[in-house]
């Protein structure tokens, strides 16, 4: 979710966009509640037959066509005539520049120098900016803040997403951005030589606006064959950014040489009816951004949808540290390439086409099968290790940095000439997936691993439910707006009280309110103020309605774990009444039990 850009900025886009050559139906404008999205008037096409005609050949009419000079990607940031970015990239290499990086980049240079023109303090000369670099600027300006719990002030995000999944990748996400910006600017001084330095939080908007905003191009070049040169998959695309979300989305675009048009995906149908209801309203064209959980929808963008039908959650899995056998399963998982972490599909369409069934309404990737089999299996079961090599390797566990878990994963460096830990079952070798695949479901002792799996994932569903539970007394309980302007005002200033015009508000301002200050404000000091408060009060509103969601989202993340965990839990019922293997091992194993 994103504030709205002012609509001076707009307007001021859209004569650039067609100054550029972008061709568009489309307006773009406030959608409520979903900052600025994409409209065509529903009387574009004021007849039935008029209709008709133009849906004859719906795949040619462009609702918006947006030329190829205007998409962004790394290839065109590193052909950019801008010297301070240039020397930027040089200084870092190839190596080190990827997609995201050179975007933000552009995107970080772009936001402070069109904010420098706005406010009308001295420019940057155009020698250091470029011809085609400055070009992007009215775009760039008219890139609204982002609001989503990464953005947010830590505290208060702990505050409401205490003990959820969702706050692992926030905080995780945060380290990781405060990490990357320390060393570009710090150690590496990449910034050293721009006209005005970026700060954190301008590091934080750039990615979060990357990722918000950014289009894979990877799709449309299937089945082409580019030989060395294969064009960049990121892409920045000025106009069809502004789309908004839905799960069934009313246009799709295409890329070809020229740019990328945006067509017709049941748009045309939903005019129809929109004309016939009401003439002169204005209909909003939306994108699929894919098909995302709410987890994923408001880390990346700030918004929920109610009653989403995509549903799955991603739980970090880690080895039991007191597991005889850690290193050589922590080796073997290792060269699989199998992190420790498992993700609980609720429907199969929504994952990929790997997915075996768990249990009754819970979905996983087979690659989380192999995970919960090697984790199950014991010495009891016929495990064993051998070393390939007559040294052992000593390998030092190392921090997810992407997780908050207590989950390690081991280093392999130097295995070649240190000797390779591998997993032996009953006597066999197993080091390759086909290995482990032939061997684990031929053993008597299956069904038990197949149970042992169920309950390591219904143990760590429950410590989510746990965590989520005990942390409850720590969300904050503040009145939304006061949180707000704690996070987005100084202590010593207030902002005007709600209600009324901003203008009305403002009437009676004026310098003699400070004691230091003898003359009224001037009508342009005026509108700025207003203006300024405008977006104070803008940003106030965006941020109490990301909290208002982040409440919502752990409750609703409480009630899929407790769904999943019911799942589970008759699974694990089912497999002891329905399995006679199941039941006499647990009876031989409470019976040798009993004899000690």
């Amino acid at each position: 979710m994103t504030t709205s850009s002012s609509s001076s900025s707009l307007v001021d886009f859209c004569s650039w966009a067609a100054s550029q050559g972008v061709i568009s139906s489309l307006i773009p404008k406030e959608s409520k509640g979903k900052g600025i999205g994409l409209f065509v008037p529903a009387n574009l096409l004021s007849t039935d037959q008029d209709q008709d005609k133009q849906n004859q050949d719906t795949d040619n009419h462009d609702l918006l066509f947006v030329p190829s000079a205007l998409l962004l990607s790394r290839s065109k940031v590193l052909n950019m005539d801008c010297p301070p970015l240039r020397k930027t990239l040089n200084l870092l290499g190839p190596d080190l520049v990827t997609e995201r990086l050179a975007l933000i980049l552009f995107l970080l240079f772009g936001r402070l120098s069109a904010a420098q023109d706005h406010h009308g303090a001295r420019s940057i000369p155009d020698k250091l900016t470029g011809s085609n670099t400055k070009i992007f600027w009215p775009y760039i300006a008219s890139l609204p803040e982002v609001s989503t719990p990464v953005t947010l002030e830590p505290e208060l995000v702990r505050g409401y997403l205490a003990g959820t999944l969702l706050l692992d990748s926030v905080c995780a996400k945060r380290t990781k951005l405060e990490g990357e910006f320390e060393q570009l600017s710090g150690n590496m001084a990449i910034f050293e030589h721009w006209p005005i330095k970026p700060t954190l939080t301008d590091f934080i908007w750039a990615d979060a606006t990357f990722w918000s905003r950014v289009l894979s191009f990877q799709s449309q070049w299937e089945g082409v064959d580019f030989q060395d040169d294969i064009p960049d998959d990121m892409h920045m695309v000025p106009f069809l950014d502004f789309a908004n979300h839905a799960s069934t989305p009313n246009i799709r675009w295409l890329v070809n040489k020229d740019g990328l048009h945006v067509v017709d995906n049941g748009l045309q149908q939903q005019k129809k009816k929109s004309t016939r209801d009401a003439p002169n309203s204005h209909l909003e064209a939306f994108l699929s951004y894919g098909s995302k959980p709410n987890t994923e929808l408001l880390f990346l963008y700030g918004f929920l949808l109610h009653d989403n039908p995509t549903q799955f959650l991603t739980l970090a899995m880690p080895m039991d540290e007191e597991d005889p056998y850690y290193m050589p399963k922590a080796h073997a998982l290792m060269r699989l390439g199998i992190p420790p972490r498992i993700t609980l599909y609720m429907d199969k369409t929504d994952g990929p086409k790997d997915l075996v069934e768990l249990c009754d309404g819970l979905w996983i990737t087979a690659q989380s099968q192999l995970l919960l089999r090697i984790y199950a299996l014991n010495e009891e079961d016929g495990l064993s290790a051998m070393i390939e090599e007559p040294d052992i390797q000593a390998c030092a566990p190392l921090k997810i940095p992407d997780s908050d878990e207590d989950t390690e994963e081991m280093n392999l460096d130097g295995e070649d000439t240190l000797g390779r830990l591998v997993l032996t079952i009953s006597g066999t070798k197993a080091d390759t997936r086909e290995d482990f695949e032939a061997l684990i479901p031929a053993m008597e002792i299956y069904p038990v691993l197949v149970l042992r799996g169920l309950v390591l994932v219904a143990n760590r569903v429950e410590y989510y439910v746990s965590r989520i539970m005990e942390t409850g007394d720590k969300v904050q309980r503040e009145e939304d707006i006061e949180i707000v302007r704690a996070v987005n005002f100084d202590a010593d200033h207030e902002s005007p009280e709600r209600g009324g015009d901003i203008t009305d508000l403002l009437a009676n301002v004026n310098l003699a309110d400070d004691p230091t200050s003898t003359q009224p404000l001037s009508e342009e000091e005026r509108n700025e103020l207003a203006a300024a408060t405008s977006e104070q009060l803008k940003v106030e509103a965006q941020v109490s309605c990301l909290v208002s969601l982040m409440k919502a989202y752990r409750t609703e993340e409480l009630s899929t774990l407790v769904e999943i965990s019911n799942y589970l839990g008759e699974a694990q019922t089912k497999c002891l009444e329905e399995s006679p293997f199941i039941q006499a091992y647990l009876a031989s194993m409470q019976g040798d039990a009993g004899d000690e």
